[in-house]
Order: C-alpha cells, then structure tokens, then sequence
C-alpha cells in the first residue's frame, strides 16, 4: 500500500469523524450517519489494501522459497542467496505493512 493510499483513506476517515462529530452537534443524525459511513468506507478500504499486499508479500515469499531449494538442488549457490534474500524482503515488506 502506498503512502498516498495510506494518506487518502486517513482523510477519509478524518473527514468522517469531523462529519459524525458535526452532525452530534446539530443534531443532524443523517449527516452522523454519513460520517460513520465514510468511516467504514476508509477502514475498509485501508483493510482491503493490506490484504492486496499480504498476497503480494506471500507469493514473493514462495518465490524466493522456490528460488532457495532450486539452489540448494541444483547447487547453485548463488541463487539459494537469491531466493533467501527475496524471502527476507518479502517478510520485511510484511511487517512494515501492518
């Protein structure tokens, strides 16, 4: 998930809650029940984004698996590296995507 991303669905649920807050105060329940809508929008849309990339990350992973054990089979030395190093990434790429 890009930053961008990160930065539009923030928005988005900033711009929710100042909604929901708004309509507290005026008591405008339809103008609440947009803001908790964009809300919902926003966490969905950041949670459907991380789901993208933990698939990205997983099959990064297998690849880099794939790559070690052909390494290891065939013993290429180098592209074992090759394959733990994608792994590393990959896991590296998953935990900042939390």
């Amino acid at each position: 998930m890009s930053i961008a991303d990160k930065a539009k669905h923030a928005a988005k649920d900033a711009k929710g809650k100042a909604k929901e807050a708004a309509g507290k105060v005026t008591g405008n329940e339809r103008v609440q029940a947009e803001g908790r809508a964009d809300q919902t929008e926003a966490h969905a849309a950041h949670a459907a984004d991380k789901a993208k990339d933990t698939a990205k990350n997983v099959g990064h992973e297998a690849k880099g698996k794939a790559k070690e054990v052909a390494g290891a089979v065939t013993d290429d030395e180098s592209l074992e590296v090759k394959g733990k190093a994608e792994q590393v990434a990959a896991r590296a790429k998953q935990h900042l995507n939390k």
